[in-house]
């Protein structure tokens, strides 16, 4: 079975933030994000903002699964941060090559606790 195109596009988005190299998100220019411990970000200005803050705390981000059909996206993932390993999944929209629409699931609680085990 031929793997879905889309998928390419969310290894790269995911490499950008493990790199911690923004510029190389595929994001299109009015991305919408919602996210557990933000408002609807509209615009690639205000998610790279989002991701950049999400980038600064992470030591590693790892993917684990991907799951693709049409041009939706959904990655298994794990962020290391100095307290904690936050398990979750994003659900990314991909059109022409660039992520539309971004929605991560995670448990929010280490980021607004401040407070979680690690593994």
């Amino acid at each position: 079975m031929p793997v879905n195109p889309n998928v390419n596009i969310a290894v790269r988005y995911f490499e950008a933030l493990r790199s911690k190299d923004l510029r190389a998100v595929p994001l299109a220019t009015d991305e919408v994000m919602e996210s557990p411990v933000t408002p609807r970000l509209t615009g690639m200005a205000s998610v790279l903002e989002y991701l950049e803050a999400l980038a600064s705390i992470a030591k590693t981000i790892r993917t684990l699964d991907f799951i693709a059909e049409g041009n939706k996206v959904v990655v298994q993932f794990e962020i290391e941060t100095a307290d904690a390993v936050i398990p979750g999944f994003d659900c990314l929209e991909i059109s022409d090559g660039l992520i539309t629409k971004l929605r991560p699931y995670f448990d929010a609680r280490p980021l607004t606790n401040g407070v979680a085990p690690s593994r």
